[in-house]
């Protein structure tokens, strides 16, 4: 199986498959590579195409240290450079465009040509000095995140359990496929989802979104699960050109509609 160290000796798990243009997926928090499944195949038809394990999730090392974001933007920068990609089109969903965000901030837009962010906030709490509309849930704080932090480190099947359903929205029909994806982030460990829900929320993003200088497309779930459309709307008014595309689903929409998500997101990196 390929695996790459990174300079801090982690070692990542990483496929590549296909030719042509550069494009590498980003996964979200407690997930892994697996999650693109209805993605990589078609994409693999058309594009060299990178996905990989965040450390600490799926087949990577689950280290002690390295749990945030600067590093997780540095990993995904080694593992570009170490594969000598370029021109790369990066595709996020939920922390994986946190993660886009952060290399942004860091390294800036030189060897990314386009960027595809799936359905994240720039600012998941709302500091108790202001009025932030677009949190996780439309309304989320830091006693709700301590609170949450303490459920995780305390019972992360449970956590799981509630998590891996309000990503796809209510009465979604699919029972197989959340077991699947139930299964999956039950595999996590627990120390790994703590240190990154706490980085996570505590990022702020707003700031820096005038730095995403390549064309981007903000894609976001129709039915209501994590985040209010509201917030699509306004990463959409905030990236200077960006476009904007809904999907039947929530959170977890590019498998939902995963005949759709594909289309559009091909035409946008063709276009």
């Amino acid at each position: 199986m390929p695996y790459f160290a990174t300079d801090d000796n982690c070692r990542l798990y990483y496929e590549e498959k296909g030719e042509g243009k550069a494009v590498v997926f980003v996964h979200g928090w407690s997930c892994n590579r697996h999650f693109f499944e209805k993605q990589l195949p078609e994409f693999r038809k058309r594009y060299k195409v990178l996905s990989y394990d965040l450390r600490g999730h799926g087949d990577s090392d689950r280290p002690e240290k390295g749990l945030y974001l600067a590093r997780f933007a540095e990993d995904l920068r080694q593992l570009i450079e170490y594969r000598e990609l370029k021109d790369v089109v990066l595709i996020g969903w939920s922390m994986g465009v946190h993660i886009i965000w952060e290399y942004i901030n860091n390294y800036g837009c030189g060897n990314i040509s386009k960027v595809v962010l799936i359905d994240m906030t720039a600012k998941m709490m709302a500091d108790e000095s202001e009025n932030w509309p677009h949190t996780l849930f439309g309304k989320y704080d830091r006693a709700d995140a301590m609170d949450y932090l303490e459920q995780i480190a305390q019972n992360w099947d449970s956590v799981a359990e509630g998590f891996v359903p309000a990503m796809f929205g209510e009465n979604y029909p699919d029972k197989d496929e959340i077991e699947w994806i139930l299964s999956m982030a039950k595999k996590n460990t627990p120390h790994v989802m703590v240190n990154m829900w706490l980085a996570i929320v505590q990022k702020d993003y707003r700031d820096m979104l005038d730095k995403i200088t390549v064309p981007a497309l903000i894609t976001y779930g129709a039915k209501e699960s994590l985040y209010k459309p509201e917030n699509s709307q306004w990463l959409k008014d905030n990236i200077k050109g960006s476009q904007l595309a809904a999907f039947n689903g929530g959170h977890i929409h590019f498998l939902q509609d995963a005949e759709n998500f594909n289309k559009t997101v091909i035409d946008f990196i063709e276009g």
